[in-house]
């Protein structure tokens, strides 16, 4: 290990132990958005992590928000903090202790260990830890997480090679395309749903980040990302509709500002049609639009058979898989693209069923946040056609987060206790 290294890694210690004393001693109050950006951003980090430091960047990740996390346990229990009394947390736990336990029937070669480690490092463990962040201090600026992104975008965009193995298409060294778009993409949906963000921020970081993966030239991340946004948007509507008769002042506004960007869109589209047509065509993209194309095309077709591979593992064991990485075994690296036929294959139905409690509470939870719920859509969708069980952390990192954000009167019992011990009793007397 070289001097440089020795010093940086000091640096970084005494920076992290300031920090600690700034938090423990002088009261500093640090928003959870900046470690949600840290966090889903990672990627960015890691980047110029690798050009000073040796080893995995993974410790930046896990052991840097580490000694902050442990200062806020010993301030407040974990009970006050909501992650006993949560159950989505513990449907979660569920779905991976059933993980843990298909190790008993896995073949010897499964690399499901592994698949399962990264999913924990980059989602479960960075999840929690703004988990707790959040309900220690009860905020959060969605434009630290539009930052965040806008400086993702700028990197991909400036340090972004066109490299053999994927040809046309702009990725960030060592990085794939598909990650690339799909985090960029979810910098676009923040601009969109995020509160409190100034205008001058969401054009900035939303366009910057609409230019990084339209590079990338993925088009399964943004199929979804349309998808998610018009989904939920349309369900707003109907639900404010419904609620008020259709006199929302907001869902007024909001409308206005829709049929405005749709008229704007709409003659843009008319007087650039043939270029926009014409750049479509010569891109990635032109499957989309063209179904002879994506029947034609190796990468789905591919796709498509490795799918049916797995649907056939499904069908062979339906009831608890053949382990996790019973299916996609490390020697030929080879997975479905889909999480959901993955885990079919590997999990079974008794697998399937716990993930899908796990994340429908984690949607039901998010009800109340637009810009969590499309989030969570999103990312799942794109682990739908072009993800795998480890390397897809995105929506099981949002996944935590969202339960941070649950509605504090679904706590019935700690959450009253903890406001007033006779509110607590008196409402006990209300309920017998």
């Amino acid at each position: 290990m070289s001097t440089e290294v020795i010093f940086i890694g000091a640096l970084l210690l005494s920076m992290l132990v300031f920090l600690a004393q700034s938090v423990l001693h002088l009261g500093l109050k640090l928003d959870p958005a900046l470690l949600f950006g840290l966090c889903l951003y990672f990627d960015m980090v890691g980047f110029f992590y690798k050009k000073v430091m040796p080893g995995n960047a993974l410790v930046i990740l896990v052991g840097l928000p580490l000694i902050l996390v442990l200062i806020i346990v010993l301030q407040r229990p974990l009970r006050p903090l909501g992650m006993l009394d949560n159950e989505g947390l513990w449907l979660w736990a569920a779905f991976f202790g059933y993980c843990i336990l298909s190790f008993s029937w896995s073949p010897q070669q499964s690399g499901g260990l592994s698949k399962l480690l990264l999913l924990f490092a980059h989602g479960v463990v960075p999840g929690l830890y703004t988990y707790i962040f959040y309900k220690k201090y009860k905020t959060f600026s969605w434009s630290f997480a539009a930052l965040f992104g806008l400086a993702y975008a700028v990197v991909h965009l400036t340090f972004g090679v066109y490299s053999a193995e994927y040809p046309g298409r702009l990725t960030l060294p060592g990085d794939n395309p598909i990650f690339n778009a799909r985090i960029s993409l979810m910098t676009v949906t923040v601009c969109l749903w995020g509160r409190g963000i100034p205008l001058w921020l969401r054009l900035a970081a939303g366009g910057t980040a609409i230019v990084s993966a339209i590079q990338t030239q993925s088009r399964g991340p943004l199929a979804f990302f349309l998808l998610a946004n018009l989904l939920i948007a349309g369900w707003i509507v109907y639900r404010e509709l419904r609620t008020k008769g259709g006199r929302s002042r907001q869902l007024s506004k909001w409308l206005k500002v829709l049929a405005a960007a749709g008229i704007i869109a709409g003659a843009f589209g008319f007087v650039m049609k043939d270029t926009l047509l014409e750049a479509v065509e010569s891109s990635r993209f032109s499957v989309l639009i063209d179904t002879n194309q994506l029947q034609g095309d190796d990468n789905y077709l591919g796709r498509v058979g490795l799918q049916l591979d797995a649907l056939q593992t499904f069908t062979e064991h339906p009831f608890f898989g053949v382990g996790l990485g019973g299916h996609t075994p490390p020697v030929t690296d080879e997975f479905p693209h889909n999480v959901l036929l993955e885990m079919a294959g590997e999990l079974g139905i008794a697998g399937l069923f716990l993930w899908l409690a796990a994340f429908l509470y984690t949607v039901y939870a998010a009800r109340e946040h637009p810009v969590l719920l499309v989030l969570l859509l999103q990312s799942l969708g794109s682990a739908l056609v072009s993800g795998d069980f480890g390397y897809n952390f995105e929506y099981v990192f949002i996944a935590m987060v969202v339960l941070a954000f649950k509605p504090k009167r679904e706590y019935e019992g700690a959450a009253i206790y903890e406001e007033s011990p006779l509110s607590y009793h008196r409402s006990r007397l209300r309920r017998s």
